[in-house]
C-alpha cells in the first residue's frame, strides 16, 4: 500500500480520505514540510520543534504561516501558547478562503471541490448532526417588534450595538463560486471572530456605524443573515444568497438542511395581496408564489423566515409571525 502524502492524511482528517481536491487546495497553499507540521498539530511551538525534529525558529516561522493562511489556530493557556489544526470541513473553507494573497487558481480549486465533492459529503453531516450549526436570523425590517417577541440573539442591530469589537470579510462562497454579482464585503465577524479576523489580517476592523451600513445594504441586497446556532451571536454574522452559499445551493436542490430556519415565517393577508409576485422573486428558496388566485402563499417546509418577502411587499400584505418557541435555539434560557 502507497503511503499517505501529508496532503491526503489532512484531507483523511477532514473525514474525505478519497477526495481528489482537498490535497490539490493544500498544496497550492503550503510546501510539504509546513504540510507535516499541519498534521502533526495540535502542539506548542516548543513540542512541534521536538516532535519533528526541526528548529524552534523554523517551526515559529511556518506556524505563522499556517496561521495567516487559516491552516493554525491559536490557543492560550496556563502561559503556553498552542495550535492546532482546523476541526472540519467547514472550518477549514471559511478561514483559509480569506487568506488575504490566494490566487485565483485556489479558488477554482475550491469551486472544483464545491461541485463535486462537497454534495456527496453535506448528506452525512445532516445525518450526524444533532442540530445544525447555522441558523438563519430574520431581516430586522420584516418584524414588527410591537406585535412579536424578538430576542437579542435574534436582533442583528442589537448584536452589533453590544459588540465589543468588529470586522468584515469578504463572503467565502462568493469568492468561489462566483454565481452572482452580491456584494462581496458583508461578512461581519462578532467580537472573538473580530479579534481572530484582525489578527490574521483576513478582513478589516469596522465600527458600529459602518457595520450597520453593511447590514443595511445586504438586506437590501436580498442576501440573508445566518449566524452559528446558538442563543449567543458571538463569532459571526453572514449575508448569504442562494446560489453560492455552501448551505443555501444544497437545501434549494437536494433539500439537504444544514441551517435551522428563524422562529419565525411569513404570514399573508389575502385581503391586501395585489399578486405582484415580488415576494416570490425575493425568496431563494422556492418558499413563496403566486398560487392560481392570484395570491401568494407560504410553503412553510421551504420557508427559512428570513423575511425578504415581507421586506418588499408594495402592500405590506405579509407579516412575519411567531411559529417556534424561543427554546427551539440551542442554548436558550428565559432566566
Amino acid at each position: 500500500m502507497t503511503a499517505k502524502s501529508p496532503y491526503q492524511q489532512f484531507a483523511a482528517n477532514m473525514f474525505q480520505e478519497d477526495s481528489i481536491w482537498l490535497p490539490r487546495i493544500l498544496e497550492s497553499m503550503i510546501n510539504e514540510e509546513q504540510a507535516e507540521l499541519l498534521i502533526s498539530l495540535p502542539g506548542s511551538q516548543h513540542s512541534l520543534a521536538a516532535k519533528l525534529k526541526r528548529s524552534e525558529e523554523e517551526i515559529e516561522s511556518d506556524l505563522a504561516d499556517l496561521f495567516h493562511k487559516g491552516l493554525a489556530f491559536k490557543k492560550m493557556k496556563d502561559g503556553v501558547e498552542s495550535f492546532r489544526a482546523p476541526a472540519h470541513i467547514a472550518q477549514f473553507h471559511d478561514a483559509s478562503i480569506v487568506w488575504p494573497e490566494a490566487p485565483k487558481a485556489f479558488y477554482d480549486l475550491w469551486k472544483q471541490y464545491m461541485e463535486e465533492e462537497w454534495p456527496k459529503l453535506a448528506p452525512l453531516i445532516q445525518q450526524f448532526m444533532p442540530k445544525p450549526f447555522t441558523r438563519v436570523i430574520p431581516v430586522n425590517k420584516s418584524i414588527d417588534a410591537g406585535k412579536v417577541k424578538v430576542l437579542t440573539t435574534e436582533d442583528v442591530k442589537q448584536t452589533i450595538e453590544n459588540a465589543g469589537r468588529l470586522a468584515v470579510t469578504k463572503c467565502t462562497c462568493r469568492l468561489t463560486m462566483g454565481k452572482c454579482d452580491a456584494p462581496l464585503e458583508v461578512c461581519l465577524q462578532v467580537n472573538r471572530g473580530a479579534e481572530y479576523t484582525i489578527e490574521r489580517g483576513s478582513g478589516r476592523e469596522v465600527t458600529k456605524a459602518e457595520a450597520l451600513g453593511i447590514i443595511e445594504s445586504a438586506q437590501e441586497a436580498g442576501l440573508v443573515h445566518v449566524t452559528m446556532n446558538k442563543a449567543d451571536i458571538g463569532g459571526f454574522i453572514c449575508n448569504c444568497c442562494g446560489c453560492c452559499c455552501q448551505s443555501f445551493s444544497l437545501l434549494v436542490a437536494e433539500g439537504v438542511s444544514l441551517c435551522d430556519p428563524s422562529r419565525y415565517a411569513p404570514a399573508i393577508d389575502a385581503g391586501k395581496c395585489s399578486s405582484c409576485g415580488l415576494c416570490e422573486e425575493r425568496c431563494w428558496f422556492e418558499a413563496v408564489a403566486v398560487n392560481s388566485y392570484g395570491i401568494a402563499e407560504v410553503n412553510r417546509q421551504k420557508c427559512l423566515g428570513c423575511g425578504q418577502c415581507a421586506t418588499v411587499c408594495p402592500e405590506e400584505a405579509i407579516s412575519m409571525t411567531e411559529v417556534r418557541e424561543p427554546d427551539f435555539i440551542p442554548g436558550y434560557s428565559a432566566g
